[in-house]
């Protein structure tokens, strides 16, 4: 049976927004759905990236989405698709996470907004973390996802002010991918496609207060999959 627990509150005029379809795809929806959502303040939005193709469907979701907003700039999360079995979704938006297990939010009092997120998944045994926070910065972080697979273990981390920026497409199956990104001052970037029929192990961290940018595009279709780490700066 599924569990649903909102708490919301508004602290100026502006209206927290939720828009979820849990809609029905190939005659399967529901299962045990467990969503929790807190969004506090205002200008924070869960919608849906398309209206006529939001849904939320599969096997033993656990979805806890949280946003904390005071700067009048909005922070959105869009929801599209979501689709599988057994996974869990966590993320935050103004408030972090200290790892990829953490289930409880931490808030430093000082928050920007304007962040964005997408969440696709789309496939069966996947988790995904998330977190993103600028420590007051006039402009938010975004991250954006596809993934079409099974078996992922996905953390994603942006910390610290400026743009930082993470677009990641998967289409392979047992990745286990770990982005960060921090650093006050400095705007990183990231794009990271990754495609093939076997694992994937990627690490990506860049940090420090000079910014980085990196791209990278891999097709891997050999045995045991393939294995890469990139740091860029240093903390």
């Amino acid at each position: 049976m599924a569990t649903v627990l909102l708490s919301l509150s508004s602290l100026s005029k502006a209206d927290n927004l939720i828009e979820l379809d849990q809609g029905s795809y190939q005659g399967h929806t529901g299962d045990n759905f467990d969503l929790q959502i807190v969004q506090k303040g205002a200008d924070n939005k869960i919608q849906c990236y398309q209206d006529t193709s939001c849904w939320i469907t599969g096997d033993n979701f656990d979805i806890h989405l949280e946003q904390y907003n005071t700067s009048g700039t909005d922070n959105v999360i869009e929801i599209w698709h979501l689709e599988g079995d057994d996974n869990q979704v966590r993320w935050g938006q103004g408030v972090a996470l200290s790892s990829s297990t953490d289930t409880t939010f931490s808030f430093d009092g000082t928050e920007g907004g304007g962040h964005y997120a997408r969440l696709d998944i789309h496939g069966d045994n996947n988790k995904l973390a998330g977190t993103q926070t600028n420590a007051g910065s006039t402009t938010g972080h975004v991250f954006n996802s596809l993934i079409f697979s099974d078996n992922n273990d996905i953390w994603i981390k942006q910390l610290g002010n400026g743009r930082k920026t993470i677009n990641m497409i998967t289409v392979s199956d047992g990745n286990d991918i770990s982005l960060v990104q921090k650093g006050n001052g400095a705007e990183h970037n990231a794009y990271i496609n990754l495609q093939g029929t076997e694992s994937t192990e990627v690490n990506l961290v860049q940090q420090g207060t000079t910014s980085q940018s990196y791209t990278l595009a891999q097709s891997c279709y050999t045995a045991g999959g393939c294995s890469v780490t990139i740091t860029q700066g240093t903390p």
